[in-house]
């Protein structure tokens, strides 16, 4: 008994870290659900459903230099 309660509680803390998502500063994730954006995620932490959502795209929103020439 104490076997099956141990593998539910692991489980358990699987998807609980599956459902929260860090995105670092300078990134935004888009986030799709079955395929289809549903929205993007900012900077932080935020929670997803971990089995129906999904990251889409990693985009970066960091300025680039560009060099113009004189």
């Amino acid at each position: 008994m104490s076997i099956f309660v141990g593998a539910v509680a692991f489980l358990a803390l699987i998807v609980i870290f599956s459902a929260v998502k860090a995105v670092p500063q300078g990134r935004e994730y888009t986030l799709e659900r079955f395929g289809r954006f549903i929205r993007v995620l900012k900077p932080g932490l935020n929670l997803i459903i971990p089995v129906v959502d999904r990251i889409g795209m990693r985009l970066s929103v960091m300025e680039e230099v560009l060099d113009i020439p004189s």
